[in-house]
This record gives C-alpha cells, structure tokens and sequence, in this order.
C-alpha cells in the first residue's frame, strides 16, 4: 500500500480531478458514525454481490479468448445473430454481459438495438436471488425477459442509427494517453482478493449470509469492506478515463481488473446513495408499494429506471415475499438496467438514458398484458 501511495504523488499530474473529489467525499463519510455505516456497508455489499460476479464473468471471457475464441471477432462474423447474442449475454445473472456489451458498443462493435436488447434482457444481481428462492418463477420471468429484448431489438433496428447514431469503428489515438504504470504484483493481489470474495458471493446470491466474529467485528465485511476500498485505490490511481479504460486494448487481466474497480465505484456510489436516501425517509420508501393497486407494476417500472442493483433486489424481495404481483416483477425486470448503468453512464451517457426510457415501453405492455391477462 505504501508504494501504491508512492506512485500516487509521482503521477500526481495525471489524476482526474473527479476521481479526487470522489475519494474525499468517500473519506468525509468516514467522519460520521451513521454515514460510516452507510459507507462500510455499502462498500462491502457491492464487493461480494457485484464485484466478485463482474470480475469472474470477464475472466471468463478473457480465458475464452487466450482459447481462439473471441467474442468482438464472433459478433462481427454473425451480424445477424448480434442482437440474440447481446440479449443472451444480458440476461446471465449479475452484470459482467451487459458491462461487456457496453464496452462493444463504445469500440463501435454492436449498434444501439443490441445495447437497447441487453439492458431490457438484463437482471442483474437480483436474478440471483430469484433464481435461489423461486426457480420456478425465474423459469417464466428470466425468458420472458429475454424474449422482449430480443423482440424490442429488432423492432428498432430500422430506427438505431436514428435515436442513437453508432459510434464509428475506429482506433482509439494512443499518442496522448497516459500510461498506467501500476505495478503487476497490485494486480495479482487484486486476483488474490477477488477469489474469497466470489466465495462470498455465491453464498449471498442464494441467501446465506456468511459471518465471522472476532472482537466485535465481523471479519466478512471488514474483508470485503478493505477489498473495495482497494478497488478504488487502484481506480483513483490508474490515470486513464473511464472510456479510455473501456477502449485501450491492453493485457487482458490488467484490463479486467481496471474494468470491475471502475464498475465497483460506480455501484458503491450508488449504493451509497440509496442507502442516505433510504435513511431520511427512515426506511419506508417501498412500505406503502402494495397499498397502490392496479398501479403496482408502473411503481415497480419507473423504480427500475434507478440505477444499481439495490432498489431491485428490494422489488424482488416484496415479489418473493408476496407482497407485489408477477407482472410488477416482470415490468421491473425489463425495466431496470442492474449495474451496467453505471458504466454505460460514465462512457456513454446518451446511450444509457435514451436505453433506460425506451426500455419503458416494453416494460408497460409486457407488465399489463400479464397483469390483467394472465
């Protein structure tokens, strides 16, 4: 850590300055007991359910290609099959899919309908948790999802280039890029961390809620807590933007960790976030949800529009729970765009707003024709 710290003031130059601005607000929050809190189990919690599932879908990927199979040379040899190719990576559970679609699309590899395609497919962490408690529902709910991406793809094929024009095919200019000169060995203990943290992972997605006490502290969020705070570190440090990181091609490791730190940040940003907001309201904002009727699923779909995996693991407790019907469920699934938001806002902010709104459309008709028909 403390060469890490060195390299900081040698490449002081070549800092964001919203990267710094981040970690101070991050580090005033420490400042407080109740926003503390907030903070270490924010972070904690977007360690084991999002990074470590982030992390292991892009290693994946990586593998498949160091093994002659690479994806952007797959999608570009069957341009027909693109848009079921990128609705299929949307609708694997958690985000690494959809993350990877996004950072096709900024390279100019698939258009505006794939992207459109994965983030209605898209459940994010929360298909875990459906996948664990009700697997008879995810059967419906995770096809249904899938279907009307791929469905809602083609239908706006005609219009992409239209409501969102592709970014042209191009290579990125190297010239005046900085070069992130992390050492290798901060990245091999990134890989280290992240496997306990998969671990971790796997047994919060079905619901287990692993815990080790020692002197009062319980050394699972300490880990993960001290495991993302490390993610940021080597996001504040590495000198590339966000949609450099995206763009550059360099070793694919190296590039796997840059991408799950960057998409980490983002998430325990917004878990952050919600967990303030759900403080001032003293926790009650989703108590009155089933209280609205026939009105329950446009409730469940605009909550979809908010970024994060949070606010939806919550709708899909209530539908889990019973509190809420399928069809509001439905609507939240093709609505809500889990983590890949995040990303897709940082590199492509059009993309990911106009995707968000048209993913509304879909996501009425679908939660109201099986709402009052089935």
């Amino acid at each position: 850590m403390t060469e890490l710290v060195l390299i900081l003031t040698k490449r002081i130059q070549y800092f964001r300055i919203s990267k710094i601005i981040l970690f101070i607000i991050f580090g005033s929050l420490m400042l407080f007991e109740e926003t503390r809190l907030v903070l270490i189990e924010s972070a904690s919690s977007a360690y084991i359910s999002v990074t470590s599932f982030v992390a292991a879908t892009l290693l994946m990927f990586s593998f498949l290609e160091k093994k002659r199979f690479n994806l952007q040379s797959f999608i570009e040899k069957n341009t027909i099959y693109e848009i079921p190719i990128c609705a299929l990576l949307g609708v694997i559970p958690g985000c690494g899919g959809a993350i990877m679609v996004m950072s096709l699309y900024t390279r100019g590899i698939v258009s505006f309908s794939s992207v459109l395609a994965t983030l209605i497919s898209t459940m994010g962490d929360a298909a875990f948790l459906l996948i664990a408690s009700k697997p008879t529902a995810a059967l419906i709910i995770l096809p249904v999802t899938l279907i009307t991406g791929i469905v809602t793809g083609y239908i706006s094929l005609p219009f992409s280039k239209i409501i969102s024009p592709a970014i042209p095919k191009k290579k990125l200019n190297t010239e005046n890029i900085p070069i992130n000169k992390i050492p290798n060995k901060f990245y091999s203990i990134w890989l280290l961390l992240v496997i306990p943290g998969l671990i971790l992972g796997i047994f919060n997605a079905f619901n287990i809620s692993p815990s080790i006490i020692l002197l009062n502290f319980d050394l699972v969020v300490m880990f993960s807590f001290l495991a993302s705070i490390f993610c940021l570190l080597m996001w504040v440090f590495n000198p590339l933007t966000d949609i450099q990181m995206a763009s550059v091609h360099e070793n694919s490791i190296r590039k796997t960790v840059d991408t799950t730190c960057f998409v980490t940040v983002w998430v325990i940003t917004a878990f952050v976030c919600f967990e303030l907001l759900n403080l001032s309201t003293q926790g009650k904002m989703f108590d009155y949800l089933m209280l609205l009727g026939p009105f329950v699923p446009l409730v469940a779909i605009l909550i979809g529009f908010i970024p994060g995996c949070g606010p939806q693991i919550m709708i899909t407790s209530m539908y889990i729970s019973g509190q809420i019907p399928m069809s509001a469920q439905i609507g939240n699934s093709i609505s809500n765009d889990g983590d890949a938001l995040f990303p897709a806002m940082a590199i492509a902010p059009k993309v990911a707003v106009l995707a968000t709104l048209y993913s509304a459309i879909p996501a009425l008709m679908v939660a109201y024709l099986w709402h009052y028909l089935i």
